[in-house]
């Protein structure tokens, strides 16, 4: 917490006699909550002014990117707390300036091997027809959280666990909303099983820290896992997968799935579990995922083309 005194404009002094204490009890209830005395709410007149003038700014605020404050103030909102004299005076990082963060750690991390680039045919626009028809309360759910999302006010808004055979859209699915949420600025990755363990094991190879790229995939407000449970599962992977999983959960935050597997059959060898942290990391997919079981056609037969 910085102390926000010394930021005040000096343009200020003088030319907050015109303003009373009623107005500022109106402008600002929280004064009359922290039960702030008239005295002190005279003898601040500047400092409180300004205070309202910050809030305004951040009022219309679009994003830490186009912040409309400037020098010291851009990414800090200010606070009032209570304090022996009053209310202090205090500015903190506004959660636009965390998700901007967010989003160029998540960039940095896109650009490795080992995040799946989307496929920008992905798209609402083109989802097939008939399964829009088949399944029209999966795709309202799909479109509403590609449209609304957003980390500080849905953090437990859950994703879908969408399962079935091959072809049915389950991966155009998951790629239009997270094409959606890209554009919207939303934090968020899409990994494949498969390539995603590969690059972990790379990273290992190369003598790189394998914890950066395990913090993003366990805190991204967003991920999506594509063809969970298809790759070639074993004590590394299992391990590495259990404890993004485990954090997401626990954090409620949104995890997407696709699978040809349903989540009983995840990560099993005939009848057994191959691993015994595929219970426990069934359990907590189960309960922070939607589960959608897909059927249909298989779309990617229809323009097969043959030589006679």
């Amino acid at each position: 917490m910085r102390h926000i005194e010394s930021l005040f404009p000096k343009q200020f002094s003088g030319h907050d006699s015109g303003y009373d204490v009623a107005y500022f009890r109106r402008q600002i209830p929280e004064l009359n909550e922290l039960n702030v005395s008239d005295a002190f709410i005279h003898r601040h007149r500047a400092a409180l002014l300004e205070y309202l003038r910050q809030s305004s700014i951040c009022r219309t605020c679009r994003g830490y990117a186009t912040c409309a404050k400037h020098g010291d103030m851009k990414g800090f909102v200010q606070v009032l707390e209570p304090s022996p004299a009053g209310v202090s005076f205090g500015v903190r990082r506004c959660q636009p300036f965390h998700e901007f963060m967010a989003k160029l750690k998540v960039d940095r991390f896109a650009r490795v091997a080992g995040v799946t680039e989307m496929d920008d045919s992905f798209q609402f626009s083109n989802y097939p027809p008939e399964q829009i028809k088949r399944y029209p309360n999966v795709i309202k759910y799909a479109r509403e959280f590609a449209r609304d999302f957003h980390p500080s006010s849905h953090a437990d808004k859950p994703g879908l666990y969408i399962f079935g055979p091959p072809g049915v859209g389950k991966t155009h699915l998951m790629f239009a909303v997270f094409h959606q949420l890209r554009e919207r600025g939303v934090p968020s990755l899409i990994v494949r099983s498969d390539s995603l363990f590969d690059h972990m094991r790379h990273l290992i190879a190369d003598g790189q820290d394998l914890e950066p790229f395990l913090e993003a995939l366990s805190t991204v407000p967003v991920l999506g896992i594509d063809e969970f449970a298809q790759e070639r599962a074993n004590d590394f992977s299992m391990e590495k997968l259990f404890r993004i999983i485990n954090h997401r959960f626990h954090a409620k935050l949104s995890t997407w799935f696709t699978s040809n597997y349903s989540p009983p059959d995840a990560y099993r060898k005939g009848a057994d579990d191959i691993n015994d942290a595929v219970a426990p990391l069934r359990s907590r997919v189960m309960n922070m995922a939607i589960l959608v079981k897909m059927d249909g056609p298989d779309a990617r037969q229809r323009h097969l083309k043959t030589l006679v």
